[in-house]
């Protein structure tokens, strides 16, 4: 307990004026209740009285602010009242006499555990206050954190919802404060208690709490948890992020990502004292598959898609506190990648949303996660990716956002790159899904943007392959014609994002770029193959390059060919649009 500090004819500070005020209030509540905007005022003064004063200063009042406290938290404060006062009664004893900690502590469980269900405002004050020092004094008494326990058992019985509320937030800054250092049995009653009483809550803010109190338990090396409570935890966290609540899944979906985490790290997991049998500490085996890979690719029914998003944020929680928490190299980030990718193996389960989340995980828990000499790695590796004979095309796709991004991100093109680029992403404007060559250009347009360098070079290429892959589709047939069309499209649609591009580049685009796209457009509209199949194809890549060329270069680029560029509509608006409309469509769905 403080010492009595307090001395007659000693001048009064701020921090002595609003003590006395507070207890001026707190003696005269028999008559008249305290006005909560008054204690509100006159608690945040208190606060900041407490940060500026000098710890003699605190030393000679801090009995007396501790009991006027204690006094307005049980006489029943509101939320935002008992937050600051049991804000201030932890900065007090922080700052002055810290040894009154155990009778404060000791004080409020007593209170607790007294506490009749007719007073739950005075009882969720008491919580809070306990709860806040547990947050900054938790090793020194982690010798109560079962009597603790056992008082969030009780509170947790209330029907009034902030009672419960406070229980469980009371709780997790008991678990948090404790750091795993208390008896095993309290570990074991505090578990039982989440698990039996508050992630089923009827109200979804317990539940989040209750969310919060399992993620406290991982951050803290799962004192006491086994196999069983590693997966018991994990597969009801699985299970609730189909909650129609969508803060409860974030809750849960970080509880679950905590989890994994810290059964994939057995080194962390602690074994709390007092424990008859030691239980060896063991890796959670294929923890990731069954926690976050089968769900995702499994996940069905109406809320298919909350269910992805909140195994998305488990990802990227668990990802983060692998690299932050855990402190492996980051290197280990591409092994995951290839994991988070195979997720999109099953093309018949796989839509946008599910590539949107994928592409989420990469770029926020992988890419963003890695330093620059790993970032250069992770593109070859995307590279290689792309090479595999068994990747489907959404696979495909993540790999080339992803390395679009990365590129981004790293600001250059590395040289080991550049030398698989040519079997990689170039190599993907030929692949037989629109999406992917689609993505190929996409990819090549970033490139340019990190390598102006290259714009020119890409230009020519495209410019040539497009004229040789025009002679080739006049005379191919079945399959070879297939695989011609389909490099005819890859290329116009490079093309037409590079236009795109050209003009935003620092070094501006090549002089005969405009002219030389043009020249090529108007020959796919006009001159297009005798194959009805190949001069459809043709003529939306022409339409393609020419819409590129038209939104993206200068006007005065084009003035000399306005006359010819408006001619190349004259023939759709000559002849029998809904004719035209439905033989182009029968020829598409015949190409694609």
């Amino acid at each position: 307990m403080a010492k009595k500090y307090v001395r007659e004819n000693v001048p009064l500070s701020r921090f002595g004026v609003l003590v006395a005020q507070l207890e001026s209030i707190v003696a005269s509540s028999s008559q008249q209740p305290p006005e909560a905007l008054l204690c509100f005022d006159l608690l945040s003064d208190l606060i900041s009285a407490i940060d500026e004063e000098p710890k003699e200063s605190i030393l000679l009042w801090q009995r007396k602010c501790e009991d006027a406290l204690y006094s307005l938290l049980i006489l029943g404060a509101r939320r935002p009242v008992r937050h600051l006062a049991s804000v201030a009664m932890a900065r007090i004893i922080s700052k002055g006499d810290t040894i009154s900690i155990y009778s404060r502590a000791s004080t409020l469980q007593g209170f607790l555990s007294d506490g009749k269900r007719s007073e739950p405002q005075r009882l969720a004050g008491a919580a809070q206050c306990l709860g806040e020092l547990y947050h900054l004094f938790g090793r020194r008494i982690t010798s109560g954190l079962l009597e603790t326990t056992i008082i969030a058992t009780k509170l947790m019985k209330f029907h009034e919802e902030f009672v419960r509320l406070e229980a469980l937030h009371m709780l997790q800054n008991a678990l948090e404060g404790s750091g795993g250092s208390a008896a095993s049995s309290a570990y074991t009653e505090a578990f039982r208690l989440i698990m039996r009483f508050a992630v089923g809550d009827k109200s979804f803010i317990v539940r989040i709490a209750a969310a919060r109190c399992l993620r406290a338990f991982a951050n803290i090396g799962g004192p006491g948890l086994g196999a069983g409570e590693f997966d018991n935890s994990a597969s009801y966290c699985v299970k609730v992020l189909d909650d129609p609540v969508s803060s409860v899944r974030d809750a849960f979906a970080e509880a679950l990502g905590a989890l994994v985490a810290l059964g994939m790290n057995p080194e962390a997991q602690v074994q709390p004292k007092g424990k008859g049998h030691v239980t060896p500490t063991k890796k959670l085996e294929g923890g990731l598959q069954r926690y976050l890979v089968l769900p995702f690719v499994k996940a069905s029914g109406v809320r298919l898609k909350n269910i992805r998003i909140g195994l998305t944020f488990s990802w990227v929680f668990f990802l983060q506190a692998i690299r932050l928490k855990y402190l492996h190299p980051d290197s280990e980030l591409q092994n995951f990648a290839l994991q988070i990718m195979d997720m999109l193996r099953a093309d018949s389960s796989v839509d946008a949303q599910a590539l949107a989340c994928v592409l989420y995980i990469l770029r926020v828990g992988v890419t963003d996660q890695m330093t620059e000499p790993t970032q250069r790695s992770f593109l070859v590796l995307l590279g290689k990716q792309l090479q595999s004979p068994d990747l489907s095309p959404f696979m495909a796709v993540a790999a080339l956002r992803t390395l679009s991004y990365t590129l981004k991100t790293l600001g250059e093109v590395p040289l080991e790159f550049k030398e698989v680029l040519d079997n990689t992403v170039v190599a993907a404007m030929s692949h037989s899904s629109q999406l992917v060559r689609i993505e190929a250009a996409l990819t090549l347009r970033a490139l340019a943007e990190v390598d102006p360098t290259c714009v020119g070079g890409l230009v020519s290429y495209g410019v040539t392959t497009l004229n040789a892959l025009r002679e080739n589709v006049s005379f191919e047939k079945g399959s070879n014609l297939r695989v011609e069309l389909d490099s005819l499209h890859g290329q116009a649609a490079v093309l037409a994002a590079l236009v795109s591009i050209s003009p935003k580049l620092p070094l501006g685009y090549p002089a005969r770029l405009p002219r030389s796209v043009l020249e090529v457009s108007k020959k796919m509209l006009l001159e297009s193959s005798r194959n009805p199949v190949a001069a459809t194809v043709e003529k939306e890549a022409g339409w393609l390059l020419l819409s590129s060329l038209l939104a993206s270069m200068p006007k005065e680029e084009l003035e000399d060919e306005v006359f010819d560029i408006l001619s190349l509509w004259a023939s759709l608006f000559s002849g029998n649009p809904e004719h035209q409309i439905k033989q182009t469509g029968d020829l598409s769905s015949s190409i694609w």
